[in-house]
């Protein structure tokens, strides 16, 4: 492969030759020209830097001098063999007496991103022996060797022209079809075609809602606590941000949600103490959005793996004004990694926000679509989240005996069918240092500050999920824990 270097300067108090060198040996140090690799021919670089060639010649010669190239008869020059990189791409040198600037120098943003708190963990989570993170899958699970014969059925000839052509901002016919007929009904869900989109994960959907409905004369109300990504993306498009309180049935129906526009939800789990809404506070939120003509926000993303026997449907199935948006997701019961969610509304919603998608990522990859569509219709999504369940039901009882077990002074709370737990200690102090102190101990947990509007409601309380962890691992994985609660607690009080 070619490389291209900056122009030299002729005004520079470095010879031509000098000048190349150092390129040349900063792209070596820095690793961007690896050992054994072939440089450009002489007469190649001479001509894009508009140099003689015998000034290229000389700065190969000072180099294989200095040890870091090789010449090799009838073949050219190369990296030297035992040449090695010094730093790393991403600290880059900066020539002295150069200044870093910023864009933002020139222009201000509207908001700082960077200011949102967002969930964090360690890149290398899944390594650890005890990974007690929420909502997240055991990659040991996924169900590779199936997903592999539909990768290569959707790759064989008569299917190529499906993947690699533009579908404009349209969707694959095939996984819109079987999320109308497999997915949605399970949730109680009958919608017509145009009342399907496909988005990049469920928090495109969010995005999207957003960027139509937000309006600084308008108020978003949200669960509290909450999914903090759902709540920055929130904050991006309206005024004022709501924070409705819950109690032993889901979302409180008061004055707050009533002055409400829109609203979001996860009444299947709420997000993150997997409390499931009760039958009665969702017929109290139902006559309120209808009368008050308020948009419902549905997030259901993990209802698919619910190991619950007496699941309850969605909000979306007894939406009978057309004023719930339905989001579900894919990346829960298959493969975070996909990235696949979907919304449902009415139709003018779904046609605005296929426009707007379309000026993001015009459609999601006919690939993925075509493989996922082709897995759902041979049965094979159906056995994965069947095994799912059962997996799931062994972890989260083997984790509640575990707690309760561990943490017999503590109480205990996770929603029927979930695969998170809430701890609720009697030391009313902020857990989160218990996240990095933990670690140590080789098990992972989710910070869980960044959920409440207010951070203090938060103390006293930490949060354990099951869903990647395996299960002969959750029993010491817990006593380990509690062996890491004692000594937080004995530091801080």
């Amino acid at each position: 492969m070619d490389i291209l270097f900056t122009p030299l300067s002729k005004a520079s108090d470095l010879t031509l030759c000098d000048q190349l060198c150092e390129k040349i040996s900063l792209q070596i140090s820095v690793g961007l020209l690896k050992p054994g690799q072939r440089l450009p021919s002489c007469r190649k670089i001479a001509s894009q830097l508009n140099i003689s060639r015998n000034t290229v010649v000389s700065a190969y010669h000072n180099l294989i001098y200095d040890g870091l190239v090789e010449a090799r008869e009838r073949s050219g020059y190369f990296v030297h063999e035992l040449a090695k990189a010094h730093c790393d791409t991403s600290k880059m040198l900066i020539r002295k007496g150069t200044k870093s600037s910023s864009l933002f120098d020139v222009l201000k943003p509207n908001k700082y991103i960077e200011s949102f708190d967002v969930i964090t963990r360690p890149e290398n989570w899944a390594n650890n022996p005890y990974p007690f993170v929420c909502n997240q899958m055991d990659a040991k699970r996924f169900p590779l060797q199936n997903w592999r014969k539909c990768c290569a059925d959707i790759l064989s000839l008569n299917r190529a022209s499906q993947v690699i052509s533009d579908h404009t901002y349209n969707d694959c016919e095939e996984l819109i079809t079987e999320i109308q007929t497999r997915l949605l009904p399970n949730r109680g869900i009958v919608a017509a075609r145009d009342e399907i989109l496909l988005t990049a994960g469920a928090q495109q959907a969010l995005y999207l809602t957003s960027m139509i409905f937000g309006n600084s004369s308008r108020t978003f109300a949200i669960e509290d606590p909450c999914y903090p990504e759902a709540r920055n993306i929130f904050s991006l498009f309206f005024s004022k941000i709501n924070h409705i309180k819950l109690d032993s049935e889901g979302i409180t129906c008061d004055q707050n949600l009533k002055n409400s526009d829109m609203v979001y939800v996860t009444p299947n789990h709420q997000y993150p103490t997997s409390l499931k809404m009760s039958s009665g506070r969702r017929k109290t939120l139902l006559e309120m959005v209808k009368q008050e003509k308020i948009i419902i926000i549905e997030d259901d993303y993990d209802s698919k793996t619910d190991f619950d026997p007496q699941i309850t449907t969605s909000l979306k199935a007894s939406d009978n004004e057309n004023n719930i948006i339905y989001i579900g997701s894919l990346s829960k019961n298959l493969n975070p990694g996909l990235r696949l969610g979907y919304l449902v509304a009415s139709p003018d919603f779904v046609k605005e926000a296929k426009k707007l998608r379309g000026l993001m990522v015009r459609h999601l990859p006919p690939f993925l679509q075509l493989t996922t569509a082709k897995f759902i219709s041979m049965g094979h999504h159906d056995a994965h989240i069947n095994m799912l369940q059962n997996i799931y039901k062994k972890r989260w009882h083997a984790a509640n005996d575990a707690l309760n077990k561990y943490f017999p002074d503590c109480k205990i709370m996770s929603g029927k069918g979930g695969t998170n737990f809430i701890i609720e200690s009697k030391h009313k102090i902020d857990f989160t240092g218990l996240v990095s102190l933990a670690l140590n101990q080789g098990v992972v947990m989710d910070h869980l500050k960044i959920c409440y509007s207010n951070p203090k409601d938060s103390y006293g309380l930490f949060r354990l999920g099951v869903s990647a962890i395996s299960l002969d691992k959750i029993n010491m994985g817990v006593k380990l824990l509690r062996k890491s609660y004692d000594e937080f607690v004995a530091n801080t009080e």
